[in-house]
C-alpha cells in the first residue's frame, strides 16, 4: 500500500513538471508569433515596397539635364541678300541668335488631356518635352487632389481612390458641380492672366519661347517660315494665357505610395522607366483659356513691330501714315484653345477690334465658359522636387528693309556759267552674302552748264554716300571756280531738287526734298 502511494506521488509530480513545460514553452511560442504579427511599434514597409522605394531613390541623372532641349544648331547660311524691283531695292538680312529659357510650365497644345491629368506618371524624357508625353499606367494607390477655388476650404479636396484619366476628370468635375452649387454666387473668380508677344523667325524659336511642341499650333495658325527666311512677310505671335483655376496633388511621402502594393520596380522598368528615363507625376494642372494671335504683313519695313506693339496697346495711329500703311498689308489670325470655345477655334480678319472682343468676351469661369487644360507641372517621383525644362536653340533673325528709288533735280538759273559734279555709291551682295560697293559718277559731271539748265538723275534703291557739288564761274582771276555747293552723303529721297542761281559775286543755292 505505501508502495502504491509513492507511485502515484510521483506520476502526478512528473505531470504537473510536464505540464508546466508545455506551458513556458506555448508561451514562448506565443510570445514569439505575437511578436512576429505585430512587430514593433513603428510599421515596417514590406520587402517589395522598400525594394521599390530604394530603387526609385537610386536613379541616377541629372534634373537639370534630363529635360534639356537643344534645337537647331545654325551653321551656314547667306547674311546678305539684295535684289531690285521696279521701283525699290529690297536688303535681306540675317543674323544668328540663341534663345535659353527655363520654366516648370508645360503648355498643353495638342489633345492629349488623358496623358496630362493631375496625379498622371509620366516619363522624364525628349517626348515630354516635345508634349508627346509617355505615360506609365499600372495598379495605382489612393491621391488626393486639390482646387484652388474661392470659398472652399476643405471641400475644396477630394480623395480619387484609382487614379485614371476618366476617374481625375469625374472628381475635378464634382468639385466644379460643387463650386457652382454652393459658392458661385457668394464669391468670384480673379482671372490670372499673362501676355507675351515675339517676333516670328522658326519653329525651335517659339517652341523655345512658348514652352511646347510648336508644330500642333502651327496646324492651326499656318506660319509660312519659308516665307519669312526669305524675307517676304514679317509675323509677330502674342499668347495671351487666362488661368481660371489649378488642380494640385498632395505630394506622396515615398514613391511607392503612388504605386498598388503588387507593382514591383521590374513592373515600372517594363514600362520604360530607368535613369535616362525617370519617373515623373503631374503635380499641377491649370485650366483656363489660351488665345494665340498671328499678325502677318507683307511689308518691308522697318517699323513692323514698332506698329504692331501700337495697334496691340491701341495706341492712336491716325498720323502715323507708316504705320497705317503696314497694317493696311496685315492680317491677323486668333486661334482660341479652351474656355466656351471649340478646341482650336480659329478666327482670320483684316480687323484687330475682332481679336480684342476675342480676349475681351468669356474670360471668367463659369459652367458655360469652362476650363481647358492649358499648362501642367511635373515633380519628379524620387524626391518631389519640380523637373523643369530647360530650351535652347539657334535661330536666323531675319530683317527685309526695302530702299525706294529716288531722284536729283539739278535747277541752274543763274548768270554764270555752271558745273556739277554728283557721285555715289551701289551697294549689292555676291552669292555668298559678301556686300559689294561699286562707286558711281553721272556721265554730265564738270560740263559747263548755262542758264536756264534742268535735268534728272534716277538713283536706285540701293545707292548710298551721295556727294552732290555745283561750282559757278566767278571771272575772277584768283578764284576762277568758286564751290557754291558740296554736300557729301546725303540720304537718297523720293526727289532732291537743287537750285542755284544769282549772280557771278552773288550766288545763291536752295535745296527741296519731297
Amino acid at each position: 500500500m505505501k508502495k502504491s502511494l509513492k507511485t502515484i506521488i510521483r506520476s502526478i509530480s512528473f505531470l504537473s513538471i510536464l505540464t508546466l513545460t508545455c506551458s513556458c514553452n506555448f508561451i514562448t511560442s506565443t510570445q514569439k508569433n505575437v511578436s512576429l504579427l505585430s512587430g514593433p511599434n513603428k510599421v515596417i514597409k514590406p520587402k517589395k515596397t522598400k525594394s521599390l522605394d530604394d530603387r526609385i531613390y537610386g536613379l541616377k541623372y541629372d534634373p537639370n539635364k534630363i529635360l534639356s532641349f537643344n534645337g537647331e544648331k545654325v551653321e551656314n547660311f547667306v547674311p546678305n541678300e539684295g535684289f531690285s524691283t521696279p521701283d525699290k531695292y529690297i536688303v535681306i538680312k540675317r543674323e544668328k541668335k540663341s534663345i535659353s529659357d527655363s520654366t516648370a510650365d508645360i503648355a498643353v497644345i495638342d489633345s492629349m488631356n488623358d496623358k496630362t491629368y493631375p496625379g498622371a506618371i509620366q516619363l522624364a524624357n525628349r517626348n515630354l518635352i516635345e508634349n508627346k508625353p509617355n505615360i506609365v499606367s499600372c495598379e495605382r494607390k489612393p491621391i488626393t487632389i486639390s482646387i484652388d477655388l474661392p470659398g472652399m476650404g476643405e471641400e475644396g479636396k477630394t480623395t480619387i481612390t484609382s487614379p485614371t484619366y476618366s476617374s481625375v476628370k469625374a472628381g475635378i468635375d464634382s468639385l466644379l458641380n460643387k463650386w457652382n452649387s454652393h459658392y458661385s454666387s457668394i464669391y468670384s473668380i480673379p482671372t490670372r492672366f499673362s501676355y507675351s508677344d515675339s517676333m516670328v523667325y522658326s519653329k525651335s524659336q517659339l517652341s523655345a519661347k512658348l514652352g511646347c511642341n510648336f508644330k500642333a499650333l502651327n496646324k492651326a495658325l499656318d506660319i509660312d517660315f519659308d516665307s519669312i527666311y526669305k524675307g517676304q512677310k514679317k509675323v509677330m505671335l502674342l499668347a495671351y494665357k487666362q488661368i481660371f483655376y489649378t488642380v494640385n496633388v498632395d505630394a506622396p511621402n515615398h514613391p511607392s505610395d503612388f504605386f498598388g502594393d503588387k507593382v514591383t520596380f521590374n513592373d515600372l522598368a517594363k514600362k520604360g522607366v530607368n535613369s535616362k528615363n525617370p519617373p515623373v507625376y503631374v503635380s499641377s494642372v491649370s485650366y483656363g483659356r489660351t488665345i494665340y494671335v498671328k499678325l502677318e504683313t507683307t511689308s518691308k519695313s522697318a517699323n513692323v513691330k514698332a506698329a504692331f506693339k501700337a495697334l496691340i496697346e491701341n495706341q492712336n495711329i491716325s498720323s502715323n501714315s507708316e504705320y497705317k500703311n503696314i497694317l493696311n498689308q496685315s492680317s491677323f489670325t486668333a486661334t482660341v484653345l479652351g474656355g466656351g470655345a471649340k478646341e482650336h477655334n480659329k478666327v482670320i480678319t483684316k480687323n484687330f477690334d475682332e481679336i480684342r472682343n476675342i480676349i475681351t468676351n468669356n474670360s471668367e469661369y463659369s459652367p458655360r465658359n469652362p476650363g481647358y487644360p492649358i499648362a501642367y507641372t511635373t515633380s519628379f517621383l524620387k524626391d518631389n522636387s519640380v523637373a523643369t525644362v530647360n530650351n535652347k536653340t539657334d535661330y536666323i533673325e531675319t530683317t527685309s528693309t526695302e530702299y525706294t528709288n529716288g531722284k536729283i533735280t539739278l535747277d541752274h538759273r543763274g548768270a554764270y556759267v555752271a558745273k556739277f559734279n554728283i557721285t555715289w555709291d551701289e551697294v549689292s551682295y555676291d552669292k555668298n552674302g559678301k556686300e559689294i560697293v561699286e562707286h558711281k559718277s553721272w556721265e554730265g559731271n564738270d560740263f559747263g552748264r548755262t542758264a536756264h539748265f534742268n535735268t534728272e538723275l534716277y538713283l536706285k534703291g540701293n545707292a548710298r554716300n551721295i556727294c552732290i557739288k555745283a561750282k559757278e564761274c566767278t571771272g575772277l582771276a584768283w578764284e576762277w571756280w568758286r564751290t557754291i555747293i558740296d554736300d557729301k552723303n546725303v540720304p537718297l529721297v523720293k526727289n532732291r531738287k537743287v537750285y542755284i542761281w544769282g549772280t557771278t559775286l552773288y550766288p545763291r543755292t536752295l535745296t527741296e526734298i519731297e
